[in-house]
């Protein structure tokens, strides 16, 4: 099957690194992907870093009549049989493209998106129930929505002793150590964090957070920190792949989204064996199993992620029992390899459909 994946972020979180874990799968099932995603960003970089050649030039917003037409000649000139998008920009120039070269378009839906640029694309990909229950509140009819959850390339995520993935990051062993990885971002809760941080440190002073991501928020969490009087516990780290080393090195890893369509990174923890504290909200709550394969503690409750943090740590054992309990929830219900072949066969049926509706059989 010949597919055009298109992508349009303006930073690397989890969508985007799923994004490239698909392209990949999609060709070891022996596709044929073409890649586009716009020239001068730091995705367009993370592309060539990771071995993916890309299709790319410089576009202009969601109603760049550019990029429209040249999706639209990439999809003739090399036979694409379905377009596949990521993001919501890539959602209506791509789907405006397919139609003009009479070929499906799908969109796979990240997160907690408003559904106006995900009314255009032929079919919905939600990666989660809590996705597709979102769009249908918006009026997107429910049988237009698939579920079919992102998932972890699970011999990528191999558990070692926290310790010794510490030594190897240049970390002191015996320093406790959480993390949050993400695009920096208010959505993601990092203030939060920084919140419960500062009641943390009280009981754990030599504890450290490291805040792993780039985006427009820097500044103000700097600010925070400072304001709080915790930056000398606050290590702020722009995202670098793989991430595995660093979430290895993780105590702990604390999602506390304010809105999250499923939450790669707390599957990512679990993966490795580090138990998650996640705000009980969105994908999170089908990602995560309170008390069992971590903790959930409401949305932007800076007092109840402290009182969680300090709760797990005084009881080392039971971090263990939830860290091994994650990593099976992951390898049954969260298995990379399984998921996207169960994407690749949706898309291929999808682009059957489509050709024998313009055969007319």
């Amino acid at each position: 099957m010949r597919i055009l994946e298109i992508i349009t972020p303006s930073n690397i979180g989890g969508a985007e690194t799923y994004f490239v874990t698909t392209v990949r799968r999609l060709k070891a099932l022996g596709d044929e992907v073409t890649v586009f995603c716009p020239a001068g960003r730091r995705m367009s970089e993370h592309l060539d870093e990771q071995g993916v050649r890309a299709v790319s030039w410089k576009t202009h917003g969601k109603l760049d009549l550019r990029t429209l037409f040249g999706l639209a000649s990439v999809i003739r000139e090399r036979h694409i049989e379905i377009v596949h998008t990521h993001l919501s920009s890539a959602a209506f120039l791509g789907a405006m493209a397919a139609r003009l070269a009479h070929v499906p378009s799908v969109a796979t839906v990240h997160g907690l998106n408003t559904a106006t640029w995900y009314r255009f694309p032929k079919y919905l990909i939600a990666v989660s129930a809590a996705v597709k229950e979102h769009l249908t509140a918006q009026g997107i009819p429910p049988e237009r929505i698939h579920v079919i959850h992102n998932g972890i390339i699970c011999e990528h995520y191999q558990p070692e002793p926290v310790a010794t993935a510490k030594q190897r990051a240049g970390f002191a062993p015996e320093t406790l150590r959480a993390g949050l990885i993400g695009r920096l971002a208010p959505e993601k809760g990092q203030s939060v964090a920084l919140a419960a941080w500062a009641q943390v440190v009280r009981t754990h002073p030599t504890a450290r957070l490291m805040l792993v991501g780039d985006g427009k928020i820097r500044a103000e969490l700097i600010a925070q920190a400072a304001q709080l009087g915790i930056a000398d516990s606050v290590e702020f780290i722009p995202f670098t792949a793989p991430i595995q080393p660093l979430l290895s090195a993780c105590d702990v890893v604390l999602a506390p989204s304010l809105k999250e369509g499923l939450g790669l990174v707390a599957l990512e923890a679990m993966a490795l064996e580090r138990p998650v504290i996640a705000a009980d909200i969105g994908g999170l709550r089908e990602v995560v199993v309170d008390g069992e394969t971590g903790w959930l503690t409401p949305g932007g409750d800076a007092n109840a992620l402290a009182a969680a943090l300090l709760k797990l740590w005084r009881d080392p054992t039971q971090a263990h029992r939830v860290g091994e309990a994650g990593r099976r929830r992951v390898l049954e219900k969260f298995n990379a390899t399984i998921q996207l072949t169960i994407l690749r066969d949706t898309l291929a049926q999808w682009a059957k459909m489509e050709r024998k509706e313009l055969s007319g059989v």
